[in-house]
């Protein structure tokens, strides 16, 4: 019935979903594996610094800024896809991904080549803008190839590849951190999407783009580029560098809001807005799109501050700090699996919703009570738990959602879930970075500025090897301090961190259990995906 539905949309629209969802089913799971590799290639840089970042830091410093290496690329991310999707809409898929890719590994080469922390900050905003062209692309065609009764299914598959890709990353940065240099983790994305180009040229078919008309919202988007740096530059600045009430502060607020006020004009009257805000008038999307963001922010969570935990309080170097993400990525596996199974045969978006989350706000909490004596395997066993879960939220906030909205708009739908779950990430590396550094920054507060002291309770510098063999050749040589000194100093410089990170984890549970609440909403309960199917509910679609 829904394949009927869709090929009669093909002779009244010309969609290219329609054009997609019709070619043999052999060619769609050779633009499947293509896609998924794509995919992975992309997103495990989303997350490939977390573990490389302490590394880099000891190159070439900036630990007060390394959140800005997730927060700007997710950021300019979140500005992008919606652009990306409306391209992809009127240019084509196949040239709008083949072009992303390309520019991928144009700035990927470049974050490799930096030598300070701005210029590798700068590179991973244009990586990010490049990134959101792939992934934005990635998951139109996945959805656009399959009718809704399979879409379930194949988006597990989907799901699995950007979840897992996401958890690679930081085992892939860690390794190679550590055997190599950290310019690797960026370099070996020149030949990686070679292979990908390849795949996606010889795989994907010709189909003619779409007949969609309108202007890029290019305004929107600046405007909300502007909204959201002032916001998370607020965010970061806050507390730490600046007070709460400082000009600087609060004029950074005040333009937030004054650029969101003109942002949310803009869009209303845009003829063809990059965040149709009509959207939002039903309840499911505009439920999981706030849904999704509580699930993406505790991702972020994990990926980017778990390693620190690791490598900063318990000390490890940065491949074992990608132990507790295996397990990580175990859970994603066998819960993506498992979800898209459920959705796909028996629906229940918002009890898998539901679990899914409470198994992960669990975890989190379980994590925000570890300290330097804690199990390295213990991370690993708790990450499994959570990968399981949050798996639940991704494929929950996705599937259902894009059946339940009219197949005409599937690829703004699907671009603006990327847009918020995009933002998620952006917002989560800011305000789990201002908690960080907020806790940490008092933790030195009365030492003396010419003791080493000060230096050991610097979290840039207590995961640095060699900066670590300084200071305590420093305290070796003071006969004040010593060796023993040393080791107790360490520790609580080490138990400050873990407070600070502790701080993080349990903002991160509130996020997730937030996230429970949503699921309650969003949902009317039962077999949501299945009705969907049978019945496309009238839907205001953006103006063309």
């Amino acid at each position: 019935m829904a394949a009927t539905r869709t090929t009669t949309g093909e002779r009244e629209t010309a969609k290219p979903a329609t054009n997609l969802v019709d070619i043999p089913y052999r060619q769609k799971l050779l633009v499947v594996a293509g896609l998924t590799v794509t995919l992975f290639v992309a997103t495990m840089n989303q997350t490939v610094g977390a573990t490389a970042a302490q590394n880099i830091v000891a190159d070439i410093g900036g630990f007060d800024r390394f959140v800005w290496l997730f927060a700007g690329f997710s950021l300019a991310a979140t500005a992008a896809v919606p652009i990306v999707g409306k391209l992809s809409d009127v240019a084509g898929r196949k040239p709008v991904l083949i072009g992303a890719v390309i520019f991928f590994m144009v700035t990927s080469a470049a974050a490799g080549a930096s030598t300070n922390m701005t210029q590798l900050i700068v590179a991973r905003v244009f990586q990010g803008a490049s990134f959101a062209g792939v992934m934005g692309s990635v998951w139109i065609i996945m959805a656009a190839l399959w009718p809704p009764s399979e879409r379930a299914k194949w988006m597990g598959v989907a799901t699995a590849g950007f979840t897992l890709s996401g958890v690679m990353g930081p085992i892939f940065g860690g390794v190679v951190s550590d055997t190599l240099s950290w310019r690797w983790v960026f370099f070996i994305n020149v030949p990686t999407g070679l292979v990908s180009l390849a795949l996606l040229w010889i795989w994907f078919p010709n189909v003619a783009p779409g007949q969609r008309k309108g202007r890029l919202d290019f305004a929107g988007a600046a405007l909300f580029a502007i909204a959201a740096t002032a916001l998370l530059l607020a965010l970061t600045w806050g507390g730490r560098d600046y007070a709460w009430d400082s000009p600087r502060i609060v004029s950074l607020l005040g333009g937030a809001l004054v650029a969101s006020a003109i942002f949310a004009r803009v869009e209303l009257k845009a003829e063809d807005p990059m965040l149709p805000l009509n959207l939002f008038s039903h309840r499911v999307f505009a439920l999981g799109w706030l849904a999704s963001l509580t699930t993406t922010s505790t991702f972020i969570a994990i990926t980017a501050f778990q390693p620190l935990f690791v490598q900063g309080v318990l000390g490890k170097s940065a491949t074992s700090a990608a132990i507790p993400l295996i397990g990580l990525a175990i859970g994603v596996a066998s819960g993506a699996n498992t979800s898209g199974q459920i959705l796909s045969r028996k629906g229940h978006p918002r009890e898998l919703g539901m679990v899914g989350l409470g198994i992960t706000t669990a975890a989190l909490l379980i994590m925000s009570s570890l300290d330097s004596s804690s199990s390295l395997w213990m991370l690993f066993v708790v990450t499994g738990f959570m990968g399981f879960g949050m798996s639940f939220g991704f494929t929950s906030f996705t599937v259902p959602i894009q059946n339940a909205m009219p197949v005409s708009i599937l690829g703004v739908v699907t671009s603006t879930l990327q847009f918020g779950r995009l933002f998620g990430q952006a917002a989560g590396s800011a305000v789990f970075g201002a908690v960080l550094f907020a806790s940490v920054a008092v933790s030195i507060v009365g030492l003396d500025e010419n003791s080493p002291q000060v230096r050991i309770a610097n979290p840039e510098l207590i995961v640095a090897v060699d900066e670590l063999a300084e200071i305590r050749a420093e305290y070796l040589a003071d006969p004040e301090l010593g060796e023993e000194r040393y080791q107790t100093d360490l520790t609580a410089s080490r138990n400050n961190l873990a407070t600070g990170l502790s701080a993080v984890f349990l903002v991160s549970a509130f996020f997730s259990f937030t996230g429970i609440i949503l699921a309650w909403f969003t949902f009317s309960g039962g077999a949501a995906s299945r009705a969907a199917n049978r019945k496309e509910p009238d839907a205001p679609a953006p103006s063309d």
